[in-house]
């Protein structure tokens, strides 16, 4: 379904945007007849313009479905190594495990400690352990 969605927003924004940027520059042009200008006005409205704003929801909609599995993904890796850990978990093992940057992990992870209310340790070396309650 999302494949679908893509080449379908992908075919009604190369469709509607030449259209419509064509129509427009007919429409505006002050040099042509008046019931030309009318018909650009009408094929903006009725073609151009109603294509480019299907096939920009459709790859609004795959971009926030594929964000949701992202964010669902990792908040579930999440769960999942701060019960294997004990209620600990570290930048490392949540950046290996979810194969995202150590900075995205170290962002989530400290979103994820004021959310859960979590102490952490910070080791000789610098690196951060989160304890989160059980």
């Amino acid at each position: 379904m999302k494949t679908l969605k893509k080449i379908l927003a992908g075919l009604f924004l190369l469709f509607g945007i030449p259209i419509s940027i064509a129509m427009a520059v007919d429409w505006l042009n002050p040099d042509l007849e008046p019931k030309d200008r009318q018909d650009a006005f009408y094929a903006l409205v009725i073609i151009g313009l109603p294509s480019t704003a299907l096939g920009g929801f459709l790859a609004w909609n795959v971009y926030q479905q594929e964000h949701n599995t992202d964010r669902d993904r990792l908040r579930s890796t999440f769960f999942q190594l701060v019960e294997e850990g004990n209620g600990t978990i570290s930048v490392m093992k949540l950046a290996m495990t979810a194969q995202i940057s150590a900075e995205e992990a170290r962002t989530y992870l400290n979103e994820r400690a004021k959310e859960f209310n979590a102490d952490f340790e910070v080791n000789d070396r610098g690196d951060i352990t989160y304890r989160f309650p059980l």
